[in-house]
């Protein structure tokens, strides 16, 4: 067991979606967890954050969500002011794995979101990008 909870909490079972993928392609890593919110018709989201933190007890948490603005994101950024955890959004399969996979600190985990590495990706602009031709794909 790791030092490092990784929540990926998202409306619907969009986070059960991305752990799923996750466990397929890099094995289960018990470390993450999925909250799906609002799955339910008493789902509190401010109880399940509450529960988040005191399951993360001791460890650096990183919380992953679905959509700037959106409210599982607004409840956790509410949060940044009284605890100490580290808030990413718009999340995506790709950085997930990287996380898993490459465990970067908060500074390393920083710089990569800066640096586009995951950023989305019009791809028909990429073909033309490369000078790619139909016959080379």
């Amino acid at each position: 067991m790791s030092d490092r909870k990784i929540v990926v909490a998202t409306h619907g079972k969009l986070a059960e979606g991305f752990l799923t993928a996750l466990n397929i392609i890099v094995g289960e890593n018990e470390d993450i967890c999925a909250v799906n919110c609002y799955t339910t018709p008493d789902f509190d989201l401010d109880q399940t954050i509450d529960r988040i933190f005191e399951e993360a007890e001791g460890k650096e948490l990183y919380v992953f969500t679905d959509l700037l603005g959106g409210s599982v994101n607004n409840g956790f950024f509410k949060r940044l002011s009284t605890k100490q955890f580290h808030l990413i959004t718009n999340t995506s399969l790709g950085l997930l794995m990287d996380c898993s996979l490459m465990n970067p600190n908060a500074d390393e985990l920083r710089n990569k979101l800066g640096s586009g590495e995951f950023s989305v990706v019009y791809c028909n602009d990429l073909i033309e990008s490369m000078g790619l031709e139909e016959d080379d794909l």
